[in-house]
């Protein structure tokens, strides 16, 4: 706290993770100025001190600041960025901010797709091996508003995105992981490979005798383990890791160092389905090794696992039919991977705000995918990368769309919304998508009689 005694701090981009960044400062004695380019913001009664500027951002905003937090959503091309640079004044985000507060080790999640499931499935191993948790971070919690919630004999597992490494300095977790690296936000990054290497951002840190779990089958995390300091965990659902954690037929093992292996659970045991969630539950062991979390502790973790709402969540059945919410499935290698997992018949409900995505991969999943509803910005690109292999139908409406997949579906089949893009067009968020497809599947379960 005292690094931050009576310094000038700006946090710029008011939002969930600025205002918990902005109370952790001003806790800690800084003077505060919150500034965002939104004149509507509205700022909470808790937060009174903070001076606040909103509307166009000038320059000189920051004469007068030693340090800035920005918001993940800024990205670097802001002027923010260059005012700071001509000024030599640091830039940082607020997951690093909140890391500096940190007292306890961090274990810190990074990748494509899977991320919130994996740090929940760590979050309930350590748990359940009597360890005193707090996960936050991407998932929704800003770290910088639990970092006081536990000491340095409990564990911090955070979700990290690349939009949060872009703006990272010291934070060095005791144990890091990359699930896997796929094409995503493209609308945001110049490449693929700035895409990338925001998420290698992770590794900076780590010394020898820290921790790094990471894909076997992911040929980008295994080169980014070849740059790595660390001691390696890999995890593989294709085969034996040595030393490392794998599926072998329904066995889910953890082989040791020495190459001891245990079964920690049969995939049976587990309550979520698909083989994306096998893959996400291998690398939750793999984080949880290091910290002597046994294979009892990690089976019952993971045999009473419910999954996370919006992902591949089990809505209603009527009629025969499966309604699935696959909200958070944002990029096209999320809905494949979770199409891939399934095995019944499947009406697909996709579109949304395209992020450069590749939606002739969808192809790879046409064996079970009957058809295509979709919605949003993105419709005719999917519909042309669908070509003649899956026939598609388009929606104006989430309503529409699950009222056309609910007649095409017959008994047995799945409807799955499974954007393989972004929300922003239509929502606020992936979690306000997935609120209006439950409702629509609710309104069309009353009127069928199945709901009363």
């Amino acid at each position: 706290m005292e690094e931050y005694r009576g310094r000038h701090i700006l946090v710029f981009g008011l939002a969930r993770s600025g205002f918990a960044a902005a109370r952790l400062l001003l806790g800690a004695g800084a003077v505060v100025c919150g500034s965002d380019e939104d004149e509507n913001v509205e700022i909470p009664p808790d937060l009174t001190a903070l001076e606040t500027h909103l509307g166009h951002f000038r320059g000189e905003l920051v004469d007068d600041i030693e340090e800035i937090v920005v918001s993940p959503g800024i990205p670097d091309d802001h002027p923010v960025f260059a005012a700071a640079s001509a000024r030599s004044i640091a830039v940082i985000g607020e997951l690093e901010l909140a890391y500096r507060f940190a007292r306890a080790p961090v274990i810190a999640v990074t990748g494509t797709n899977g991320k919130s499931t994996t740090v929940e499935m760590i979050g309930e191993m350590l748990r359940e091996g009597g360890r005193d948790v707090v996960v936050a971070g991407n998932i929704g919690t800003p770290f910088s508003s639990v970092v006081g919630e536990t000491d340095e004999n409990g564990l911090f597992v955070i979700e990290v995105s690349s939009f949060q490494l872009e703006t990272i300095d010291r934070l060095h977790p005791a144990c890091a992981g990359i699930l896997n690296l796929t094409p995503d936000h493209l609308d945001r990054y110049r490449s693929l490979e700035d895409y990338y290497g925001a998420k290698e951002r992770m590794l900076d840190n780590l010394a020898p005798d820290d921790h790094f779990f990471y894909n076997a089958d992911d040929p980008l995390c295994v080169g980014a383990a070849e740059r790595a300091e660390a001691v390696m965990v890999p995890f593989s659902s294709s085969g034996r890791v040595p030393g490392g954690v794998y599926l072998d037929g329904e066995h889910l093992i953890r082989e040791s160092a020495g190459g001891t292996e245990e079964i920690v659970c049969d995939r049976g045991e587990m309550r979520v389905v698909g083989i994306h969630n096998v893959e996400n539950a291998l690398a939750a062991i793999a984080a949880v090794t290091p910290f002597g979390v046994t294979a009892d502790s990690c089976r019952r973790a993971l045999a009473a696992f419910g999954g996370l709402p919006h992902r591949m969540e089990l809505v209603a059945e009527s009629g025969g039919v499966s309604f699935y919410n696959d909200s958070k499935a944002t990029n096209v290698e999320a809905a494949v991977k979770s199409l891939k997992g399934l095995e019944s018949p499947v009406i697909l409900i996709a579109g949304g705000h395209d992020k450069g995505g590749d939606f002739s991969k969808l192809l790879e999943v046409s064996g079970v995918v009957r058809s295509i509803v979709t919605i949003g910005e993105a419709a005719g690109l999917i519909e042309k990368a669908a070509g003649e292999r899956i026939p598609c139908t388009r929606a104006g409406s989430m309503k529409e769309a699950v009222m056309t997949a609910a007649a095409a579906a017959e008994e047995g089949w799945l409807v799955v919304l499974s954007p393989a893009c972004a929300s922003f067009d239509m929502y606020d968020n992936f979690e306000h998508r997935g609120r209006v497809f439950r409702d629509s599947v609710s309104e069309i379960v009353k009127k069928s009689g199945d709901g009363e």
